[in-house]
């Protein structure tokens, strides 16, 4: 049993040396020079049956614009994958700052801290394979391809930012962190759908004597269904997405504390830093809420002069913290104003590269006053 776990411990070093030196080499497998380690992104992410148990060797496959095949894998014993995707293909603006949490150390964070690259004829680039798989096979340059391809609460006093209003697929797969995926495997219900990012981070390493960054992406979970099941195969969650928020009390005189409740359900992978803010839509007054635990969060405001009679609204979002330099960032708060993720009078768009919560919580808040009643 030492021997064996000595042997893993090897193969991660060696993939993960591997990993370092084909980044710093501008990816020197990929088959058009052009293409650099900042324009691709490491998506990882995981298949599970009806019963949430992971499925092994599903074969997940990945598509542009175009309905080409941009990277395809097969999931390990764990029921994860890892790919490398071109930025583009997950419709992230190469032109906006991104306001995501850093880890610093390694690009293998997001592949269980392994990974080796391959190259792949499929497209200019390479192609990311999990730990277990790494620990399997002798020299991940040569692991066999595979054929993929084809086309394939109350609204007054608690609202969220629409979930069921979808947009038409066509345009729904060229949102922010959106693409369009296949996961298929015997005896299951084949899933082609929209999936979409729940969390982005930048890793920052070493490689050649400089510093070098690139961006790793986590997928919502995609569940399979029996092939003779009324339900169909899925790709979603409730990660980084407010399920639950309300002001206590709702109704408030000047001078009352407030508490702000709300809950994000935080996935178990990766370790998530964020920052959840409550902004008041007529005053812009904010506030920060502290983590209670299980995804909770909690704040507390007075209700002072500022605030105007009647109601008015109390919006919460989250973006990502610095997970070295934990609190709020005015940068990001600055960006999120002009992006206008507060207005409500606007339809809400996640970009995660910009905000790290899914929806937006918007809570009315009552203010009256006993000297002045009508």
């Amino acid at each position: 049993m030492a021997g064996r776990e000595q042997e893993e411990r090897r193969s991660r070093r060696w993939a993960r040396a591997l990993a370092v030196a084909l980044l710093a080499a501008g990816l020197g497998l990929s088959a058009v020079p052009s293409a650099r380690a900042e324009e691709m992104v490491w998506v990882t992410g995981r298949v599970v049956g009806a019963d949430n148990r992971p499925k092994a060797d599903a074969v997940v496959a990945v598509y542009d614009d175009s309905n080409k095949v941009v990277d395809y894998a097969r999931t390990d014993r764990n029921g994860e994958y890892a790919l490398a995707v071109p930025k583009r293909v997950l419709h992230l603006d190469k032109r906006g700052k991104g306001f995501f949490t850093e880890v610093f150390g390694g690009i293998t964070r997001f592949v269980g801290d392994a990974a080796g690259f391959v190259a792949n004829p499929l497209r200019a680039g390479v192609k990311a394979v999990t730990s277990s798989q790494v620990a399997n096979v002798a020299d991940p340059l040569t692991k066999g391809g595979i054929a993929a391809g084809g086309i394939v609460a109350d609204q007054v006093l608690f609202a969220m930012t629409p979930r069921d209003r979808k947009p038409p697929p066509q345009e729904e797969r060229k949102q922010p962190g959106a693409l369009l995926m296949k996961v298929v495997t015997g005896g299951s219900a084949d899933m082609v759908g929209v999936a979409r990012v729940y969390w982005v981070q930048q890793e920052v390493f070493k490689a050649g004597g400089k510093e070098q960054r690139t961006l790793s992406a986590w997928l919502d979970p995609v569940r399979l269904m029996p092939v003779d099941s009324a339900q169909p195969s899925t790709v979603e969650s409730d990660y980084m997405r407010f399920t639950a928020a309300r002001l206590e009390p709702s109704i408030a005189e000047p001078g009352q504390q407030v508490r702000i409740q709300a809950k994000l359900p935080l996935p178990p992978d990766p370790p998530v830093y964020v920052v959840v803010v409550a902004r008041n839509s007529r005053t812009g007054q904010m506030w920060e809420l502290s983590p209670v635990g299980e995804g909770r969060f909690e704040g507390v405001f007075t209700v002072d002069k500022r605030f105007p009679r009647d109601d008015q609204t109390i919006s919460i979002l989250a973006y990502a913290a610095k997970n070295q330099t934990p609190g709020r960032r005015p940068d990001a708060e600055n960006a999120i104003a002009r992006a206008g993720l507060w207005d409500t009078k606007r339809p809400f768009r996640f970009d995660p590269l910009l905000i790290v919560s899914r929806n937006r919580a918007d809570l009315t808040l009552t203010v009256v006053s006993p000297d002045n009643k009508r």
